[in-house]
């Protein structure tokens, strides 16, 4: 019951931030090319983690500079070169909420990004509340149910395969 409770509440705040975000038309044509600074949020669940790093590997390929968000625990989990590039992300980051506190919010509206990028499949209120913290006129997500208050581009999610699912962000992140 507590946790409906403070789900209910994440929720409340994170509507209330997206109703004073305005998201700009863009062509998304170019979006992707015009893009070099990104954020993304890796996975919470353990196969989408892992089936995540090909995302992180294009991006480098492509010579695009990005950090990465993902929990204290799983910084060990990436491969070397991107452990400088993480912003972790521990129990005190976080509010009774769930949600990132003041501190971390602080450090990381200061940082600009072209577009932000949640790998999350599932809802995950904690990196939601991030995309509308931070001032980034790209935000790109998987589409579940009401998904399109929070990303302005969509990628279509394989509920089955962790694997399908990423290698089709990553075929949509080609064709821009």
């Amino acid at each position: 019951m507590i946790e409906f409770i403070k789900e209910k509440a994440a929720k409340f705040l994170i509507n209330k931030k997206v109703k004073h975000n305005t998201t700009e038309e863009i062509s998304f044509s170019t979006a992707f090319k015009r893009s070099f600074s990104f954020l993304v949020v890796l996975p919470d669940d353990e196969k989408d983690f892992h089936a995540s790093l090909h995302v992180l590997r294009f991006l480098d390929e492509h010579k695009k500079s990005f950090q990465v968000v993902t929990r204290d625990y799983r910084v060990s989990l990436l491969p070397q070169i991107y452990r400088t590039r993480v912003i972790e992300v521990g129990i005190n980051d976080l509010t009774k909420l769930d949600l990132p506190n003041h501190k971390l919010t602080d450090k990381l509206e200061i940082m600009r990004y072209d577009s932000i990028i949640d790998l999350n499949r599932t809802e995950n209120l904690f990196a939601i509340y991030i995309l509308q913290v931070i001032s980034s006129n790209v935000r790109i997500g998987f589409k579940r149910k009401g998904s399109d208050k929070y990303y302005n581009l969509q990628i279509a999610n394989n509920e089955e395969k962790a694997e399908n699912s990423y290698n089709n962000f990553l075929n949509c992140l080609k064709m821009f």
